[in-house]
């Protein structure tokens, strides 16, 4: 994959420009662990988007960057949206203008409404490096003045998912119609999670093992509880999303 110019992954077309939501992650399958229920749903719901992989997954253990790129292609279409991938350097990502500016590109062409990305404290170094990066970009791409091609466009909201780390969310999305259709995307990735093709890849990581699955379950059975659902994805925001109607929150307990 070029690293001069990001390379669409998932069938862009001008038809398709102007989304509901842009949702980032450092590496192909962030996206997909950290808010790839909520994404779903907002599918169901007639919402479309665009995903955002940051790099190019060099640095991964198991599998290569063509293998990657494959298989976000495929976890893309379970999620029914359109993906892009910026072919930053994996494992060197830094916040300059040079990963500011082809993000400030993809936001000013898609112009989202919202954005989705990482928390900006993670233990992944590339994870905090693309929050520091986001927030750069979609200010940014909403100067008039800026010297960058395009219609200046500054989403209204950044949401950023929790991972794996023990942050107090802001608010929590019902994920539970969608908690397979979220592991099917996520198991997308045969390189790096346990499924039975991943004995040919080589390379032992935490990822790959059967306990992560279990983990990850529990952790979105864990924000579940938070709203009395079965299963739950997490979201920090600076400003507290307004609320129209508090009679439709709540309603019958574990549904």
């Amino acid at each position: 994959m070029s690293k001069s110019s990001p390379a669409t992954l998932a069938g862009a077309s001008p038809v398709s420009r102007s989304v509901d939501y842009m949702a980032i992650g450092a590496h192909p399958d962030d996206i997909e662990l950290g808010c790839g229920g909520t994404l779903l749903r907002l599918a169901s719901l007639g919402k479309r988007g665009v995903l955002v992989d940051m790099t190019d997954a060099s640095m991964g253990t198991r599998g290569t960057p063509e293998i990657r790129a494959k298989e976000a292609r495929a976890a893309a279409k379970v999620l029914g949206a359109e993906r892009v991938n910026l072919g930053l350097p994996d494992g060197r990502l830094a916040d300059g203008w040079d990963a500011q500016k082809r993000l400030i590109d993809q936001i000013r062409l898609w112009r989202p409404k919202v954005i989705l990305t990482h928390h900006r404290h993670e233990e992944h170094p590339d994870h905090e490096t693309t929050a520091r990066i986001v927030k750069q970009a979609m200010y940014k791409a909403g100067l008039a003045k800026l010297d960058v091609a395009g219609t200046p466009h500054r989403p209204g909201r950044l949401f950023s998912f929790i991972g794996m780390e023990a942050h107090e969310p802001s608010f929590c999305v019902d994920i539970s119609p969608f908690w397979d259709a979220k592991i099917k995307a996520v198991l997308c990735y045969k390189s790096q999670f346990h499924n039975p093709a991943a004995g040919k890849f080589k390379g032992k990581t935490d990822l790959a093992s059967p306990a992560f699955l279990e983990f990850l379950s529990v952790r979105n059975r864990f924000w579940g509880t938070r709203i009395r659902r079965r299963y739950a994805e997490a979201f920090v925001t600076g400003e507290l999303p307004e609320v129209h109607d508090i009679t439709a929150l709540g309603g019958e307990r574990f549904a």
